[in-house]
């Protein structure tokens, strides 16, 4: 079968005829959910033929907002700083229903997923109103609608103003997976960062918090997120999200800081569309980029992950649920190659979620992404419009797309660049 004739729940045994890209070769071939080394007689069967197509990881999204999709239109149109977006959600979230909350997030999982992105990390505050746990309940009751399909942490975030840990303990009868939090934006950032932990350590989970979304070089959460989890055991996830405070730091702070990091097994989640968004609206001259050093990050031997951050809410009225998108920042303003950017946007993710590797070796899981390209970098410079996802051997999703124009219709000329007979360009 021709891979332009695949369907969702189509089974694939091998593919053929690939270009070769990253650790994979021309063919691949599963049995049992897993890359194989050679394909079964009973494989022949589903055997596909993807020439013109490349094999890739596919994306993890290490840090969403799912209880926040697609509010921008009904916020008012906000446009502004970190602390714009905030006022702005104070201002309208007790209005967010239960209902509103769910069909954002599935819309989202179901973007998400025709993307490429098999992997969701999402956070959830306690919402305004009569019931705080609305976000947290409709994200526990899709991670289960999506099992086997997308697989979905949720994270409890309880903001500074937030109160007690009552809240959090009650959340954690719905069964969420990590705790959160945003120390940065508390009055005492140190005694809030201990209250997140300890409520994790209380249930035995993980922690996952927004560190450092600031450009002040003052703000030195996670060093102290480092110093305050390096005794856990290796298997429990600790991850900071934003860190973009260390993009203002002297050169001595960062590798100080990145060095403890490494020690205490803490994962960086860059949020380069949103950080790029929200940070730097006081210096209308040089402005700041707002991403950590990624590169020194990786060298310090750091897991380094990304997220999309948000999509279309007052916090970036542009995110889409495509990690297409975040991996070709992660080039422009990251200064990552290629083949780094998808690696942190694909297999950084799924470390840092606690998943094996899917890179199309032997052993690993039968997941991959099929994206008509003659290599990564043309992937995500033409931001890979045809997709064809595939998790334990079978399609899950397709993504084509269907372009016509008028020039269809009449010969077109020769390119003004073709060769001549003589070997010279016109």
């Amino acid at each position: 079968m021709d891979a332009e004739l695949l369907e969702a729940g189509h089974q694939v045994g091998s593919i053929t005829g690939l270009t070769p890209a990253g650790e994979v070769g021309d063919t691949l071939s599963f049995a049992e959910g897993r890359v194989v080394e050679k394909a079964s007689a009973d494989a022949a069967a589903h055997t596909v033929d993807a020439t013109g197509w490349v094999a890739l990881p596919p994306l993890a999204d290490l840090h969403a907002h799912l209880d926040k999709g697609y509010t921008w239109t009904a916020f008012g149109q906000p446009e502004g700083s970190l602390d714009d977006a905030i006022a702005c959600w104070l201002d309208h979230g007790e209005n967010h229903t239960y209902a509103d909350i769910k069909a954002g997030a599935r819309r989202h999982l179901v973007a998400a997923l025709h993307a490429g992105v098999t992997v969701v990390r999402s956070h959830t505050n306690y919402h305004l109103g009569e019931d705080p746990l609305r976000g947290v309940r409709a994200l526990v009751e899709l991670r289960a609608e999506f099992a086997g399909i997308v697989d979905l942490q949720v994270v409890a975030s309880a903001g500074p103003s937030d109160g007690p840990d009552d809240l959090g303990r009650a959340a954690m009868a719905l069964g969420f997976d990590l705790v959160g939090g945003f120390p940065h934006l508390a009055e005492d950032p140190t005694a809030d960062l201990e209250r997140a932990a300890a409520l994790a350590e209380e249930f035995g989970l993980g922690i996952d918090l927004h560190t450092d979304e600031t450009l002040d070089p003052s703000s030195t959460g996670l060093a102290e997120l480092a110093a305050r989890t390096r005794h856990w055991p290796a298997d429990v996830v600790r991850s900071a999200g934003h860190c973009v405070s260390l993009s203002t730091q002297d050169a001595e702070t960062r590798a100080r800081t990145l060095a403890a990091v490494a020690e205490a097994g803490v994962s960086i989640i860059a949020n380069p569309l949103t950080n790029l968004y929200l940070q730097g609206w006081e210096h209308p001259i040089g402005t700041p980029r707002g991403i950590p050093p990624l590169r020194e990050i990786m060298a310090a031997g750091i897991t380094l992950a990304a997220g999309g951050d948000n999509v279309q809410d007052p916090f970036n009225p542009l995110g889409n649920a495509d990690m297409v998108d975040v991996a070709a920042e992660l080039v422009t303003a990251g200064h990552l190659t290629p083949t780094e950017s998808w690696h942190v946007s694909s297999q950084g993710g799924r470390a840092a979620f606690g998943l094996p590797p899917a890179r199309g070796r032997v052993g690993d899981v039968a997941d991959i992404v099929l994206v008509r390209a003659a290599h990564i970098a043309e992937a995500l410079a033409e931001r890979a419009p045809d997709r064809i996802v595939i998790r334990d051997g079978r399609v899950i999703a397709v993504r084509r797309r269907v372009v016509s124009s008028v020039l269809d219709l009449r010969p077109m000329p020769a390119s003004p660049s073709a060769p001549t007979p003589e070997g010279a360009l016109l």
